[in-house]
């Protein structure tokens, strides 16, 4: 008798314990690190007040969550089309978040999906709306030698605007280069070539021009070394100086007039 009430006692612990879980599941909603929840009746109704990180009540409503921190998509393989007529295409990688105060009308706008379904389908095709417009302004030659960081930027410009409306912000965008045809990249490869014979072209004329300057600075020195010495001989020559190379050579040879630092000899005299 005791053994059948012990077991009925279980029994009821064991289904209250079910019933608790069940209940736990059905009127409690964990909300996930970086994400608010958006909280909605079954008839379609939407609470205005936004469900933050934890574990919340909700009841018999249902919960849409949105990322509030950033995340990395990944575009793949979108279609681009160039001025110059050049159709290719290029990954393009973007970093965006959602606006916390604007979740609720993020979801009467799309009602109850995902936000990867959200990535995989509006902002997807915003993304190659944008792109489309902005690389269609720029030759293939153009995104390969130079102006790729340009591009980017006005994609990130265009997108971010494009989009911030319905509450999405978009920090970065990242392209990624555009596959080619065999054609273009004959013309990327003449152009490296040029640009490197410049460079060797100009290092010629740096190196010759610093050699000139070198000769023409060692013809000044030995210029300027000439003047100073004969400066000196010059500022030797004293009246003094000239009287005893006088004295000297009419000991020597007779009369003698010493002009400046040379002598006149005068025999017989």
């Amino acid at each position: 008798m005791k053994s059948t009430k012990m077991i009925k006692n279980i029994l009821s612990l064991v289904v209250v314990a079910i019933i608790a879980v069940f209940a736990f599941v059905i009127l409690f909603e964990r909300i996930e690190n970086g994400y608010v929840g958006v909280r909605y009746s079954i008839n379609g109704g939407v609470r205005d007040e936004t469900l933050g990180q934890g574990i919340k009540f909700v009841g018999l409503d249902k919960v849409t969550q949105y990322p509030i921190r950033l995340q990395t998509i990944q575009a793949e393989n979108m279609a681009i089309a160039t001025s110059d007529g050049k159709k290719t295409s290029v990954n393009i990688k973007y970093d965006y978040k959602i606006d916390p105060t604007k979740t609720s009308a993020m979801f009467k706008e799309f009602g109850n999906i995902t936000s990867q379904d959200i990535e995989d389908g509006w902002l997807k095709s915003k993304l190659q709306k944008e792109a489309r417009e902005v690389y269609s302004q720029y030759t293939i030659l153009d995104i390969l030698s130079g102006k790729s960081s340009e591009a980017e930027a006005k994609l990130l410009d265009s997108y971010s605007k494009a989009v911030e409306v319905k509450g999405f912000v978009v920090e970065d965008v990242t392209v990624g280069v555009p596959d080619i045809d065999a054609e273009t990249q004959k013309s990327i490869d003449a152009i490296v070539l040029s640009g490197q014979e410049n460079e060797k072209a100009k290092l010629d004329a740096e190196t010759k021009k610093t050699q000139a300057d070198a000769k023409a600075y060692e013809t000044t020195k030995q210029a300027e070394a000439e003047a100073t010495a004969n400066k000196k001989i010059a500022d030797s020559v004293t009246e003094n100086l000239i009287k005893y190379e006088e004295a000297q050579a009419r000991k020597e040879h007779g009369w003698v007039t010493v002009n400046g630092a040379s002598a006149v000899v005068k025999e017989g005299e």
